[in-house]
């Protein structure tokens, strides 16, 4: 056992002021004041190794109100002076991997937990530890777990949705730009007119597609034959008969067709 660890113990006591003489336990004194007392272990026991101890006290340390800068500027410096004969690795490489613990337990919020008189450093301990009964509790709650472990939930299965129809998809776009064209037609607004003020304001046909001249004229035209208008249509909004302003050609050129055929004189529609 050796005593090289007392200036460690004074910063300690510094960092802390007042809060020492409840937070430095007895463990903690004699781990950080003589490290691991080999001759505490049975010959060909399996011993703590250095990064046991790195992650025990840097959780401590945390614990204790320190903060990861504080904690760093004493505890890689013990690692290096009482740990390194418990390690092959050089002095670079433990304080690399002391800064790396400490980042992992206090971003991770690690808790600090001792095993008291049985804990694994053979650390000194005392019944009266301002933690002793805290850590009894918490160690009998550790073996009630083992003995009746928690059921493991099963994952909830993923909801799956229901895949719409095209058709489904896009009704409620395609009958609002189909008002829209209604209210359009009325105004005497052109077809061309009309499909371009659709497709600017995002509005799809039936099978979500882009309006164009043909599929316009066809939904108006089977509109007017079913005399029935879209859902939730504008109210006292009627089938106009006499869209006049609406005599677009064909993209072909050819001859002009009406949407809507004009009163004869009989009143009879003209077929």
């Amino acid at each position: 056992m050796t005593d090289g660890g007392r200036p460690f113990l004074s910063l300690l006591d510094t960092l802390l002021g007042d809060r020492g003489k409840d937070t430095i336990y007895a463990c903690i004194r004699d781990l950080v004041g003589h490290g691991l007392d080999l001759a505490r272990f049975s010959a060909g026991e399996i011993t703590p190794q250095h990064q046991d101890i790195t992650q025990y006290l840097a959780a401590w340390s945390r614990h204790a109100g320190l903060s990861e800068e504080e904690s760093s500027g004493w505890l890689i410096d013990y690692c290096i002076a009482m740990l390194s004969s418990l390690s092959t690795r050089s002095p670079a490489a433990i304080r690399h991997s002391t800064k790396s613990n400490l980042r992992y337990i206090y971003r991770s919020a690690v808790p600090f937990l001792c095993q008291c008189a049985n804990n694994r450093f053979r650390a000194q301990c005392s019944s009266d530890c301002p933690v002793y009964a805290d850590m009894q509790v918490n160690l009998r709650a550790k073996a009630g777990e083992v003995l009746h472990p928690r059921p493991v939930a099963r994952p909830l299965a993923p909801l799956i949705e229901p895949v719409l129809p095209v058709k489904e998809v896009y009704i409620e776009q395609f009958q609002t730009g189909l008002r829209l064209a209604l209210d359009e037609v009325q105004k005497g607004t052109k077809i061309r007119r009309i499909i371009e003020i659709l497709n600017e304001r995002g509005l799809k046909t039936r099978t979500g597609r882009k309006w164009q001249y043909a599929i316009l004229r066809n939904e108006l035209q089977n509109l007017k034959n079913s005399h029935v208008l879209p859902q939730d249509g504008c109210k006292g909004t009627c089938l106009p008969e006499c869209p006049d302003a609406e005599q677009d050609a064909p993209p072909n050129d050819g001859p002009a067709t009406p949407l809507y055929n004009t009163e004869g004189s009989g009143g009879g529609r003209h077929r």
